[in-house]
């Protein structure tokens, strides 16, 4: 299996870097002619898209610079032109994987094989939203018609959501359809190899994080939702994840290969103030177990790069900033979704329903989880029961249920974030607007749609672009940031 998911992330490096006439064609092909590929070819291809392509090395760091999880220490490049660029390739490669999810959904329907329907339900939803919540509106009634319709309308983000929902939705509806082990994948599934009731759990927490992202619509009934879906998501011990990567390059976690290639991202100023906010005033980040295993260190002490206004430091472990050490890892597993994350969710729900003890027990839970896990790249450099529990055991950390905040709750789940998952990080940023960022420039709150779709697509909005992202009218209708 090894091999073979080498093989389609080399050709997927090397196909999909950029924008190209090669992928407008791919993209403007008619899905209503069924591609001759199998379904266990179809699948992992489409999956490898959506890992390297949405959340991985083309979005994500450029999501963690907004986010101020890192900072830009290439200053031959505009942080506004570095986002547009990641952008570019994210928007190219999540259309790619929607199509191909469509034409395994369609190929997959005919043969019956639900399984495959399942997940292509799911992964479309998944992808779907990192779409959506990076961008705003998007095409996707009228997309992926082919010839039949080359300039198509944009959705609102806010319409967009339902349709999410309803993809996971008809995922668990078809996962428990594929009742025989010929109507599922097997090791073409390369995250659960066709563990149906492990993607139903996936359906589950997603909608869960998706009822959660909406919090500011709707605070009560959009936390009972997130409750009810997180009771039919994971265990303690499961997790929907990339874990196949290796230390070779054409097969490495995508966020791990960028950095080694460019090391244009050091450790920003947001990460270590959310640390920070945890420790006694005048204390040094490193007073936070998580920052050694975390950060490089120069002199012997962790420096972050001013975000907005860094030198150029373009090597690995960093001669003028600290690294993320994480990115030095190209067999990191790349979590997508984790119980960690639910819990906090939890945390955040409970605490709106005004529950503070259920509230409590799960922030506790889910911060003792983290910090077990905060080496799961490096685990030889796990920390101890010792180190967890005297972290466990400062007042700010964990205050009681009388005081808990929901600052508390969202700057222990940031800092979770950091490790390969600087996407929500942006996301939750942007939604509680709970972290006072330094870039003089500001938060973006959105990527503008690519140059390449304005200038193809006259459907196109205009009015969002590398100034005004920066403006309200680029705030999406679910952010307070």
């Amino acid at each position: 299996m090894k091999l073979y998911t080498r093989l389609l992330a080399a050709l997927l490096l090397l196909g999909l870097s950029s924008c190209s006439e090669k992928i407008l064609n791919e993209i403007d092909t008619n899905p209503n002619q069924l591609n001759d590929a199998p379904l266990s070819t179809l699948l992992p291809q489409a999956t490898v898209t959506t890992l390297f392509q949405t959340s991985g090395s083309i979005t994500a760091s450029g999501a963690g610079i907004m986010a101020e999880l890192y900072t830009l220490t290439d200053v031959s490049s505009q942080v506004q032109s570095y986002i547009q660029i990641y952008g570019n390739g994210s928007w190219d490669g999540s259309y790619i994987a929607l199509r191909n999810y469509a034409e395994v959904r369609q190929k997959a329907e005919a043969e019956q094989k639900w399984g495959y329907v399942a997940v292509a339900d799911i992964l479309s939803a998944y992808t779907l939203s990192m779409l959506v919540d990076l961008f705003g509106d998007v095409p996707y009634a009228q997309a992926l018609k082919g010839a039949a319709n080359r300039q198509p309308t944009f959705d609102k983000a806010q319409d967009l959501y339902p349709e999410m929902l309803r993809l996971l939705d008809s995922g668990i509806q078809n996962a428990d359809k594929a009742t025989v082990a010929t109507q599922r994948p097997g090791k073409d599934d390369l995250i659960f190899g066709g563990n149906m009731a492990l993607w139903k759990k996936t359906a589950n927490g997603l909608k869960a994080r998706l009822f959660n992202r909406l919090s500011n619509t709707d605070p009560s009934g959009t936390a009972q939702k997130a409750l009810a879906a997180i009771d039919g998501s994971f265990a303690a011990n499961e997790t929907f994840a990339a874990t196949f990567y290796t230390t070779i390059p054409a097969n490495a976690n995508p966020m791990a290969n960028a950095q080694f290639n460019q090391s244009t991202v050091a450790v920003g100023n947001g990460i270590v103030a959310a640390m920070r906010s945890f420790l006694d005033d005048g204390e040094d980040v490193l007073a936070d177990p998580r920052a050694a295993i975390w950060f490089t260190r120069i002199g012997g002490k962790v420096v972050p790069a001013p975000n907005g206004r860094a030198s150029t430091d373009v090597t690995i472990a960093g001669t003028l900033y600290s690294k993320p050490q994480h990115l030095r890892e190209r067999a990191a597993p790349q979590p997508l979704l984790t119980p960690v994350e639910l819990k906090f969710i939890e945390a955040e729900c409970q605490l709106r329903l005004g529950d503070r003890a259920k509230a409590y027990a799960a922030y506790e839970t889910a911060l003792r989880a983290a910090l077990a896990q905060a080496a799961q790249f490096n685990p030889a450099a796990a920390l101890s029961a010792a180190q967890i529990n005297a972290y466990l055991a400062r007042p700010k950390v964990l205050p009681g249920a009388a005081t808990l905040t929901l600052e508390q709750i969202i700057a222990q789940k940031y800092i979770y974030f950091f490790v390969f998952q600087p996407i929500e990080a942006y996301n939750d940023l942007r939604r509680t607007a709970f972290l006072k960022t330094t870039d003089p420039d500001g938060t973006p709150k959105r990527i503008p749609v690519p140059d390449s779709e304005r200038g193809r697509n006259a459907s196109a909005p205009t009015i969002i672009n590398e100034r005004t992202m920066y403006e309200d009218i680029a705030r999406l209708f679910w952010a307070k940031l």
